[in-house]
């Protein structure tokens, strides 16, 4: 599983603007939202964010 943080698409569970996309095998993707997005999500998506800064 690999998380990013994203502004394309919709959250999957409210439909408000995608802040995380969670990519699985298969190129199957979930997107969520700031506020339905799981802790894990959140955090690997930050983690690959701050890593792609340097």
């Amino acid at each position: 599983m690999k998380a990013v943080k994203t502004h394309v698409g919709r959250c999957d569970t409210c439909g408000e603007p995608a802040a995380y996309a969670q990519l699985l095998a298969g190129g199957r993707s979930f997107r969520f939202c700031e506020q339905h997005a799981p802790l894990l999500v959140k955090k690997q998506a930050e983690a690959a964010a701050s890593s792609n800064k340097k």
